[in-house]
């Protein structure tokens, strides 16, 4: 029940953050300043400020579908052994 609730919460968390994004409330300077700190560490280049809102939105959407193909993933391996 705790891993169901906490699912719900990441898409809850990333649903508000992107929508967050979309609609402005959320700084640009900030979403700019996080990304950068994101592309820095990956080692990419980063974003001009023309794209930082739809670069941020495609990140998030990104990070759902990895973290949804890898829940699918681990339910369909345990369905498997079982």
């Amino acid at each position: 029940m705790l891993q169901m609730a906490s699912i719900v919460a990441f898409h809850a968390v990333m649903l508000l953050l992107g929508l967050g994004i979309a609609s402005r409330a959320i700084p640009e300077a900030f979403v700019a300043n996080v990304l950068g700190y994101l592309h820095k560490t990956i080692g990419i280049t980063t974003p001009s400020p023309e794209q930082v809102r739809m670069i941020a939105l495609i990140w998030i959407g990104a990070t759902v579908l990895i973290v949804d193909g890898c829940l699918f993933f681990l339910v369909f391996v345990t369905s498997l052994l079982n």
